[in-house]
């Protein structure tokens, strides 16, 4: 499976610590922000999950003299929370309280996991006012969970799902998705604490543009947020516009389970990436 890395590698910042380092002074000197995720969920030894605390630590330091504010996702999975809740609790406290004016986000998992971190991070957010919460648009609870957020003060990364979930809890048609993620974007936009709205999807795009354009929604006081290596040109397009342009930036030794489990999860995947890698390399865009 090792041949894949090449492939896996323009997705990937990088297999270890200093390699993504590396990345992230590059995203760094062209004027994006970075999400930094250390691959790696559900893990069942404490052992396992102390390592990756230490990880998480250990990329912090290292970013300590960054030039710009750092964001650092995390997944309750990787900090024992299929182990034990009290010791993932322990894992994110010692990590968020090294995360100091950086900022911090748990990202949502499968829906098994939705109401576990949710409330995780609404117990440890007082303490934390730095940590954030990523939802996922095609579940019908989300707009429910958005407004307890924005309630509680809590900035949100909107994204519309990664994992394949049953008709009984998400939307499946692609429209439904789309629409529901306006609904949210836009509620996020005018009512949020600086949410980050996560996609490239460039008909979903026109319409955000549109809207903070009419709202005159501040530049400053959201993000748009895209992932390492997808749709490049069109993260320089929304930078090049004044937007503040945050690249989720993962890396770690776990890069081929989380490609192929991504990949197996949902085909619309595979046919996002090589649209996005087709659109790229010929210069088609809606968004310029």
């Amino acid at each position: 499976m090792r041949l894949l890395y090449p492939f896996a590698k323009r997705y990937i910042a990088g297999e270890d610590l200093q390699t993504a380092l590396k990345s992230i002074q590059k995203l760094q000197r062209a004027g994006f922000l970075a999400s930094m995720d250390i691959l790696g969920e559900n893990v069942t030894q404490k052992e396992q999950a102390d390592a990756a605390r230490e990880e998480y630590l250990d990329l912090i330091h290292s970013l300590e003299k960054s030039p710009s504010p750092m964001d650092f996702s995390i997944k309750v999975t990787a900090m024992g929370l299929d182990i034990d809740k009290g010791l993932c609790r322990k894992n994110l406290e010692e990590v968020l309280t090294a995360t100091g004016s950086n900022s911090a986000r748990l990202d949502m998992e499968g829906s098994p996991y939705t109401q576990s971190t949710i409330d995780m991070c609404l117990e440890l957010h007082p303490k934390f006012n730095n940590l954030g919460q990523a939802v996922q648009a095609y579940l019908f609870r989300t707009q429910a969970d958005v407004d307890q957020l924005i309630e509680n003060k809590i900035s949100v990364r909107l994204c519309k799902g990664a994992y394949k979930e049953p008709a009984s809890i998400a939307y499946q048609s692609m429209d439904d998705i789309r629409e529901n993620f306006l609904s949210l974007a836009f509620k996020l936009l005018k009512e949020g604490h600086r949410p980050a709205i996560a996609t490239h999807d460039e008909y979903l795009l026109e319409k955000i543009l549109a809207f903070i354009a009419q709202e005159k929604i501040d530049p400053d006081s959201f993000y748009f947020e895209m992932l390492y290596g997808v749709g490049r040109d069109l993260q320089r397009t929304l930078l090049a516009r004044g937007f503040q342009m945050r690249v989720y930036t993962p890396f770690g030794s776990a890069w081929l389970p989380y490609t192929l489990r991504r990949l197996a999860e949902r085909k619309e995947n595979v046919m996002f990436v090589l649209k996005s890698l087709f659109r790229e390399t010929f210069g088609i865009r809606k968004v310029k």
